[in-house]
């Protein structure tokens, strides 16, 4: 079979791993939040920390992802990760306390960094021609993830009233043991880069920690992080607050949700094409421009234009500075550089909706706060435009290991 054929096996392969690890694993608990909080009696501090405590699994563990995928190889940690995953899905059916949360969602957070990382090398490794593009398919499984949970979580508390949350976690739990055994079934290890070392000790601190392409790329990658969950907390209560019912409100915000699964896809492939800077330049702009949108026109005609903008540039722009962060050294050191690169917007996520919340109380309401998102993505962008052109990774020679893309 060629590897045009392939590609799509891959795909597949792909989708179901992000939308278990991403989709179900760290993006599903909001939804489940308010059912899970009545039911085992939280608090909102309790809730909040069970949210945490996924985005410092990751945050912990991302990075030594990349280093022990570079080391031992990549599809084993992907069917490692994602069965780790679905057995925090299945130990969340059955807590009966804060506790026994937290150590389910730590496990979550720990999954998914073993699986995610590893994944794009994967990719990148067997598709260098079509990166763009395979990496926006995981940011469809994120989406479509996400968007499933809010379709069957109404379903399932109104079947049943009591336990529905606990089903539906059952349910993600079979779906991610399926997404590792598809992951087992398809997914090989990449073809091995040649690297001339001409008798030089290799450095991690040289090669990627501290290299200046590397660097820029994760700056800019932090503050992505630091602006992108500002408007997923705060601009549905600014809808509200503009007098826009909540259904009203929650349609527009699903408009995102919707855009956002073909946003991946739709930006990688044009990146392939144009290249991944001009792209990603296209896409600060576009989605600064989008939060910027309601601060002037908080009327729903500026709800729905910002939602259609956000929704199709934001998980294109995380995709596109995932595939630069693969291309600034030698493709061997492309998960390390990654997984060093995601610790940036780790740990921007967990400083975002924090700042921004505190804005909201001392400077001027939601606005002031979408402002900051705003900025952030203004100062990313011109941080974009001192990225190099062409990849290091493009003129690099590969070795074969013993397995074929086809097995």
């Amino acid at each position: 079979m060629e590897k045009g054929q392939h590609i799509w096996k891959y795909a597949f392969a792909c989708v179901m791993v992000t939308i278990s690890t991403l989709g179900f694993g760290r993006m599903s608990y909001g939804i489940f939040m308010p059912f899970m909080k009545e039911n085992l009696n939280l608090t909102y501090e309790q809730a909040g920390a069970l949210g945490t405590a996924t985005a410092i699994g990751y945050l912990g563990l991302v990075l030594f992802a990349g280093i022990m995928a570079a080391k031992w190889g990549s599809k084993r940690l992907v069917i490692m990760g994602t069965s780790l995953v679905a057995l925090g899905l299945f130990f969340l059916s059955v807590v009966d306390s804060f506790w026994a949360c937290l150590l389910a969602m730590v496990m979550l957070g720990i999954g998914t960094a073993f699986a995610y990382t590893p994944l794009v090398n994967i990719i990148v490794g067997w598709f260098p021609e079509k990166k763009g593009m395979m990496i926006g398919f995981l940011g469809s499984g994120l989406g479509l993830g996400t968007l499933i949970s809010s379709s069957l979580i109404p379903f399932f508390m109104g079947w049943y009233p009591e336990n529905g949350w606990r089903y539906l976690w059952v349910v993600y739990g079979i779906f991610s043991i399926l997404a590792a055994l598809i992951a087992v079934w398809i997914l090989k290890d990449p073809p091995v880069p040649v690297r001339e070392t001409n008798g030089e000790k290799e450095s991690l601190f040289r090669e990627v920690y501290f290299h200046k392409k590397v660097l820029l790329v994760a700056f800019i990658y932090g503050l992505i992080g630091f602006a992108y969950l500002i408007p997923q907390s705060f601009l549905f209560s600014f809808m509200l607050e503009s007098q826009i019912s909540s259904h009203t409100a929650g349609r527009i915000m699903a408009i995102g949700g919707l855009m956002s699964i073909f946003s991946g896809p739709l930006w990688g492939m044009i990146s392939d094409k144009v290249g991944r800077k001009k792209s990603l330049l296209f896409t600060l702009f576009i989605g600064s421009a989008s939060v910027l949108i309601p601060v002037v026109f908080p009327m729903l005609a500026g709800f729905i234009i910002s939602q259609l903008l956000w929704g199709v540039t934001v998980v294109g722009m995380l995709m596109l500075i995932q595939a630069l962060s693969t291309e600034q050294i030698h493709p061997i050191y492309a998960p390390v550089a990654l997984g060093y690169t995601t610790v940036y917007f780790a740990s921007g996520q967990l400083l975002g909706p924090g700042l921004g919340g505190w804005m909201i109380d001392h400077m001027g309401g939601i606005p002031s706060s979408l402002l900051l998102c705003g900025g952030l993505l203004l100062s990313a962008f011109l941080l974009s435009t001192q990225l190099g052109g062409k990849a290091l990774a493009e003129s690099v020679p590969w070795q074969k290991k013993r397995h074929t893309l086809g097995g």
